[in-house]
């Protein structure tokens, strides 16, 4: 075995008479390089999207939503208990919301605007959005407007002092806005048409997810409610779950058992999830194909090295080299191409990745939801794409290893005798 090793080790190395094959070798190595780089960074992106997508997903939205839209919850206590007496060993909390579109006006500026009215205190139950959230004492304003609220026991009205308000990064750039200043949003009902309220900025909502972060406007639950003329109905309940994994199951297990609408967090964007896992596809069948054309090469180049090495294959099996031997000397000669070409991939696949995180170079629309490309570091991707290539290299050399191990004995002595009956 190490007698194979050194001589294939021996084969690769370049000679003065033979820069040629040395030259083919590069260019074989190169390949498996640059197949392994390719599908590298590749899935590296795509694991790195959904990855991404996945936890700001978690992060802007309850794992489950159990709501009536538009007509709103009579009694959400009464289904805040229900669902907490049957499903309450998987739960980490609930909290009530109100979900309404609107628009929102500041100067001459109208833009369309998601209003989600919410309960601070019970929603870091369900999820924490401090982090989303700066600064983080935003919510606690909205938090101290309820408790207010609440020992006054009356209804916010319009002529109150301006209610706070978070407004998405995207949505407050637009309104040419910042913390501080005052916007108005316009009552949607028929019967109020023109009426504004206004609102305070107090924080600025930033998931990094585009379609969230260009019309959400995040209020107190009281102040929503009576903006949108609700009285004690909300939209619905937000559900936080102890495995959100388990979303899919819980969700059809409410639905049948509950009458009121029911989404769970997977659903919100299953067909941009769907269509990733075909593209996941579609790219690695594609890159594949390049991994194929360097297989080619490493068939090329063991081809020409049997080719060239016929005379010493022979001496070697004179020498007493069994077929299996002459067999794996040209396999690890393929094996060499391929680790050595995996390796350098990897590399390169590192270097252009760190690259693209560092200079933004692409600048995603807002079809994709995240501003920037991003990348995932997942060992299991290099290692799974490395041990594709060195199988690749090795398929390809099986079959002129297998011609070499079939060079007989007597080409090399036959070949000596021509040459020194040559000479003489």
């Amino acid at each position: 075995m190490r007698t194979a090793i050194f001589v294939a080790t021996r084969y690769l190395r370049s000679s003065r008479e033979n820069r040629f094959f040395s030259w083919i070798t590069l260019l074989s190595i190169a390949g498996v390089a640059i197949g392994v780089a390719a599908m590298t960074v590749v899935l590296s992106v795509i694991n790195g999207f959904e990855t991404e997508l996945r936890n700001r997903f978690l992060a802007a939205n309850a794992h489950i939503l159990a709501f009536n839209f538009p007509g709103g919850l009579e009694k959400p206590d009464v289904w805040a208990e229900k669902i907490q007496r049957d499903f309450g060993v998987n739960l980490t909390g609930m909290s009530r919301f109100v979900h309404y579109e609107t628009m929102a006006r500041k100067n001459s500026i109208l833009h369309s605007t998601l209003i989600r009215g919410i309960e601070p205190k019970q929603r870091q139950l369900v999820q924490d959005l401090r982090p989303l959230v700066k600064p983080v004492t935003a919510l606690d304003d909205l938090q101290a407007e309820i408790d207010s609220l609440s020992e006054m026991k009356t209804p916010r009205k319009s002529t109150d002092q301006p209610s706070p308000i978070i407004l998405g990064r995207g949505l407050m750039s637009v309104l040419d806005a910042k913390p501080g200043d005052i916007v108005q949003l316009i009552a949607p009902d028929a019967d109020r048409v023109g009426e504004m309220q206004s609102f305070r900025v107090a924080g600025v909502y930033d998931s990094g997810l585009k379609h969230y972060d260009n019309k959400l406007g995040i209020v107190s639950l009281p102040t929503a409610q009576a903006f949108f003329g609700m009285g004690q109905r909300v939209t619905g309940l937000e559900i936080g779950l102890k495995r959100p994994d388990r979303s899919p199951e819980i969700a059809a297990a409410m639905s049948e058992k509950y009458t009121i609408q029911i989404k769970e967090w997977q659903s919100f964007n299953r067909s941009l999830f769907e269509a990733m896992q075909i593209e996941r596809a579609v790219i690695a069948a594609i890159v594949f194909l390049v991994s194929g054309v360097a297989s080619f090469n490493i068939l090329t180049t063991l081809f020409i090295s049997v080719t060239q090495k016929q005379r010493s294959i022979s001496i070697l099996k004179a020498l007493g080299a069994t077929n299996r031997e002459i067999l794996m000397l040209f396999l690890f000669q393929g094996a060499w191409v391929g680790v050595i070409g995996t390796v350098a991939g990897s590399g390169l696949a590192f270097g252009i990745s760190k690259l693209l995180e560092k200079f933004q170079f692409i600048d995603l629309p807002d079809l994709y939801l995240l501003a920037t490309l991003p990348m995932d570091y997942n060992w299991h991707t290099y290692a799974s794409v490395g041990g594709g290539a060195l199988l690749v290299s090795l398929v390809a050399g099986l079959y002129p290893a297998w011609l070499a191990s079939r060079v007989p004995p007597t080409y090399g002595i036959k070949g000596l005798t021509e040459g020194a009956a040559t000479s003489t």
